[in-house]
């Protein structure tokens, strides 16, 4: 079996990461990487139920907003932030994009990404953007710490695939023990500690990777 067919084989949960929900430690980890600010403006692109934002507000002291499509998710993050103003309720393809300072945009869609790209591009110059595995379509990150990637407005585009590939994993040709290496930062980094599905998920990674 191909690695593509085995991969849309999976449940698309994996894949997507549709109604997954990001550790606390990630989150921390994150917010310290894109060097988080009191008072800087942090908005969570796909917030869920708005566990980044509790974050970014308690340990930061960030002012916080965020958008969600699902409108249950909505209603428990409003009352868990207790700031009904703070969330949107809508499709980031589509809806306004709240002005942010630092911006936390992690999907898995190449749709939606290549679509989010050119709206995110048009974010105030000095906007943070902060995705996760891979920095956003063509473009040159500023700061790299696999598996998270910040890029700034304006964004600096790669001449080649090549050339975005050394900027984020530091070398010319990726061997198996490299993506190896990385899917395994990857899987500490967002799994749970202890998880059942570690092996499984940087397996999974590595083959992506290579």
């Amino acid at each position: 079996m191909k690695i593509e067919d085995y991969i849309q084989s999976l449940p698309s949960e994996i894949i997507t990461g549709e109604n997954i929900t990001i550790p606390n430690h990630t989150i921390t980890d994150i917010l310290d990487f894109a060097g988080a600010k009191p008072n800087e403006r942090f908005c969570h692109l796909g917030c869920g139920r708005g566990e980044a934002l509790q974050v970014a507000r308690s340990k930061y002291h960030m002012e916080i907003c965020g958008v969600e499509w699902d409108p249950e998710k909505v209603k428990d993050a409003r009352q868990n932030l207790d700031d009904p103003a703070s969330i949107v309720c809508g499709d980031i393809q589509h809806c306004d994009i709240p002005a942010a300072d630092l911006i936390l945009f992690w999907f898995a869609d190449p749709a939606i990404v290549h679509a989010m790209t050119p709206r995110l591009e048009k974010m105030r110059p000095g906007t943070r953007i902060v995705t996760v595995w891979s920095p956003l379509p063509g473009c040159l990150p500023d700061r790299v710490q696999f598996p998270y990637v910040l890029c700034r407005v304006p964004f600096r585009y790669a001449p080649d695939i090549r050339a975005q590939l050394r900027a984020v994993f530091g070398v010319r040709c990726i061997s198996y023990a490299t993506a190896w290496e990385y899917a395994e930062r990857y899987t500490r980094a967002i799994q749970p500690p202890r998880s059942q599905n570690d092996r499984f998920l940087t397996i999974l990674q590595a083959l992506s990777i290579w």
